[in-house]
């Protein structure tokens, strides 16, 4: 089990590979693991939010809506789900 400092970590280090993806860009969208897409301050609540429901998070660049974007997925330990591998 990840400790609080490793979990906020997580989240930390997936908002500075989303702004490494961003910067200097505007109007950026991001496209999330359910399809959803949104903002890149939406994008951060997500990533942030997963880390805390136990799940590993990644940004990569992509195509959102026809323009270059950020592809977010998210994936679990799979200790924690038992060989499951779950991704969303």
């Amino acid at each position: 089990m990840a400790t609080n400092t490793e979990i906020e970590m997580r989240w930390i280090d997936a908002w500075n590979d989303l702004y490494d993806l961003v910067l200097p860009r505007h109007g950026v969208k991001c496209q999330l693991a359910d399809f959803t897409v949104v903002d890149v301050e939406a994008c951060k609540i997500w990533l942030r939010d997963s880390v805390y429901e136990g799940y590993h998070v990644r940004v990569e660049t992509g195509w959102v809506l026809g323009r270059p974007g950020v592809i977010a997925s998210r994936s679990r330990d799979q200790d924690a789900d038992a060989g499951a591998g779950e991704k969303r």
